[in-house]
């Protein structure tokens, strides 16, 4: 899904100016480096996961070089998707079943 769908989505909803899709990724980093801080403070666990949120964001970490970040995919894609199912997890932890969203109106009438 695009950021583009996102906003659209966000001011059809009534949310224009109060959130950004691109708010997502800070709040990513926010929260999963929060659980890791609590979690593994003061092992090596904790720089590594640091590391793969960055990762996960896209950013190039310090001591990576440019051409590996662009070229290794693969790095740390266990954990990767260990923090994945983690941060999915916390979005839907209070969300409706799934067969809910195929109920009602389709589209808010304004």
């Amino acid at each position: 899904m695009s950021e583009n769908a996102i906003g659209y989505l966000y001011n059809r909803e009534g949310y224009k100016g109060r959130h950004v899709p691109h708010g997502w990724r800070s709040s990513f980093s926010t929260i999963m480096n929060g659980r890791a801080e609590r979690v593994y403070h003061g092992t090596n666990r904790l720089v590594i996961d640091r590391l793969i949120i960055d990762l996960m964001l896209a950013h190039v970490p310090v001591g990576m070089s440019a051409t590996e970040f662009r070229y290794n995919r693969s790095a740390y894609m266990d954990r990767r998707r260990e923090l994945s199912s983690e941060w999915a997890d916390l979005l839907l932890a209070d969300a409706n079943e799934a067969t809910a969203l195929l109920e009602g109106r389709r589209r808010r009438r304004t």
